[in-house]
């Protein structure tokens, strides 16, 4: 009988260890779904012979020729996903400045990224996910009159790995693109053609990112599923920098956010901005984890510290804003 009482305890232990420890590192409360003007709608489309879901927020009062801003979700996510990891900033700010959000749904949950060594579906089915965010932008220029010269794309993780893909390879899809915790693969690890055409590119990776290392090496999830090797966050924001004309010293590096109380959290900006030209830009965020920074959200501990102070949602939407289109052709 002592024996049974003794298994019984080491089993209720483990178990409560192991709930302790999904409470303390894998749970994160979801939160509340912010006033807005409108409601969050649903639609396909069929790309390929594949069918292809998006979401999309319009605001209530949506100025004509209004900008249209691609939201991507991280890998094995979902639309409900990278909503709640960005705390529905992007429709919020889309409310305040007039612009469509669209979240377009990865095949299988996963995107078809530059990296060669990635064995997801998404790449080793050869997904058109370039085709698809150019359906959808002409899609809304017919139905919603969105502005198909100022179509920007923010993804977080392999989604952000996405847009540096458009970002190479079609430089003149977007206006601009953000890639948060996303660097450049490195040469033995790219599988895209780069178009050298020149573009606006954000970068914003933590510097304790347990899954995409800020200065660069092999990308895993945890130890598992090894993604290749990629460049570090600098030397992937220099390499956009230099496309676009910039020469290497003409960089401003500079802190803009910083907390007194902890100092080892901060946030500094590399920046190349010029007339005329594209801008790059590198956010570091120091002592941030595998996700965007932002106070309305706090991610599993398994990926790093939110930072949850700096409003990471707005310095991308900010970049965006500050880009001009093409000249459109007559």
């Amino acid at each position: 009988m002592r024996t049974i009482r003794t298994a019984w305890y080491i089993l209720l232990t483990a178990a409560a260890l192991a709930a302790a420890a999904y409470l303390y590192f894998l749970h994160a409360p979801v939160p509340a779904v912010p006033p807005l003007s409108a409601s969050l709608q649903h639609d396909r489309l069929v790309l390929g012979g594949t069918a292809r879901d998006y979401a999309y927020y319009v605001p209530a009062k949506l100025p004509a020729h209004a900008p249209l801003v691609f939201v991507l979700h991280g890998s094995l996510q979902t639309i409900d996903d990278i909503r709640t990891f960005s705390g529905y900033a992007f429709e919020r700010l889309a409310d305040q400045h007039g612009f469509i959000v669209v979240y377009p749904q990865g095949y299988q949950n996963n995107w078809n990224d530059c990296r060669r060594t990635a064995d997801y579906p998404a790449r080793a089915e050869n997904i058109d996910d370039k085709g698809l965010i150019a359906a959808l932008i002409g899609r809304f220029a017919e139905q919603y009159g969105a502005d198909a010269r100022r179509a920007f794309l923010v993804g977080y993780s392999n989604g952000g790995h996405l847009g540096l893909r458009l970002a190479l390879e079609q430089p003149n899809l977007l206006a601009g693109v953000a890639a948060v915790a996303a660097n450049l693969p490195s040469d033995d690890n790219q599988a895209c053609q780069p178009s050298g055409g020149a573009t606006a590119v954000l970068l914003m990776n933590g510097t304790r990112d347990p899954i995409n290392p800020f200065n660069g090496g092999v990308v895993t999830l945890f130890g598992l599923g090894n993604r290749g090797s990629v460049q570090s966050s600098y030397a992937s924001a220099l390499y956009f920098a230099t496309l676009d004309g910039y020469p290497r010293e003409a960089v401003r590096s500079r802190t803009v956010w910083d907390d007194p109380a902890q100092p080892e959290q901060r946030v500094t900006l590399d920046q190349w901005r010029a007339e005329g030209r594209p801008e790059v830009a590198l956010y570091s965020v120091i002592g941030g984890g595998h996700l965007l920074p932002q106070g309305a959200f706090r991610a599993p501990r398994l990926l790093g510290p939110t930072l949850s102070a700096f409003d990471g949602p707005q310095a991308i939407w900010d970049f965006f804003a500050r880009q001009r289109p093409a000249p459109a052709q007559p």
